[in-house]
């Protein structure tokens, strides 16, 4: 019996972090006719995204977007859905201390990345639906395909730190093999994103779990050197790398040039910049606890 019991609790710490995932339904969805009013809504989603500093406003994109996918299901639907869903968790409900909301809200963002990956690359579907691990299996998407990996591996660890420490490590290495394609693909993409989330991830993860504070400090660096207009990098490099080596000066340095930034220098995500202000502005507030 207490055999038993063991296995049961190695079995529980194995499965019972993790969810189940799109490719593991059984499907209902398919690409035969969708209402009259796609495109309808799809413009009506797009005008409510370019308001999105207001949440009711993204809130609403998400909606419609919501009602595309439900009668229409493809790839761009789903890609600017799982963008949605991260934007609505990380701008917003972070900072209302509901963390079963934030939970929902990330998970709902994890299951559309997972149906833009299937709809991204017909062999991918065909080799996770085969049982193949998706660690492999993300070999065959696509650079088409890297706004699905980036904002689903984007979800899928904002909603696994959300859950705790065993839902960490049960993702960790999908993440890192999705991250490892995006950088593969495309290291510039979405501002030096692959370098700024391994920045994170080696900061973050402790020595057993692969955590390096060289590798974290290096990827940082080139992030920056490939774009030092994205405030999200700054404020990851201070609140991940500054705070696990303890230098204060780089802390208040990056923070600072954040907060007195210009959040429109890259026009198409001044809401996105705005957002990393109030995160960096948090992060001040705290330096004295935090150090």
């Amino acid at each position: 019996m207490r055999y038993l019991s063991v296995f049961t609790l190695l079995f529980i710490l194995a499965c019972g972090p993790g969810r189940q995932a799109a490719w593991e339904k059984e499907s209902s969805e398919k690409m035969a006719g969708g209402a009259d009013n796609v495109e309808e809504l799809k413009s009506q989603a797009t005008d409510a995204w370019s308001k999105r500093a207001d949440k009711a406003e993204l809130e609403k994109a998400i909606g419609y977007w919501e009602q595309v996918v439900a009668s229409n299901p493809g790839f761009d639907a789903y890609s600017s859905l799982t963008r949605a869903y991260y934007l609505l968790g990380d701008g917003y409900i972070r900072f209302e201390d509901n963390n079963e909301l934030l939970i929902a809200t990330f998970e709902k963002g994890v299951e559309a990345g997972e149906k833009a990956m299937l709809a991204s690359s017909s062999e991918f579907e065909s080799r996770v639906k085969g049982g193949e691990k998706v660690e492999h299996a993300v070999e065959a998407i696509p650079t088409e395909g890297l706004p699905a990996m980036y904002w689903y591996a984007a979800n899928v660890g904002k909603f696994a730190v959300a859950k705790g420490f065993t839902t960490v490590l049960f993702y960790k290495d999908r993440i890192v093999a999705i991250m490892k394609r995006v950088l593969e693909l495309d290291e510039n993409y979405f501002h030096a994103a692959p370098h700024r989330y391994f920045g994170a991830y080696y900061a973050k993860a402790p020595a057993f779990a692969g955590g390096d504070m060289t590798k974290s400090k290096e990827h940082f660096d080139k992030a920056l050197a490939l774009d030092d207009t994205y405030f999200g990098t700054k404020v990851l490099y201070a609140e991940y790398y500054g705070v696990k080596a303890e230098e204060e000066e780089l802390f208040d340095k990056l923070l600072n040039e954040v907060v007195g930034g210009d959040p429109n220098v890259i026009p198409d995500l001044s809401v996105e910049q705005a957002l990393e202000q109030k995160k960096a502005k948090a992060l001040l507030a705290k330096r004295d606890e935090i150090f």
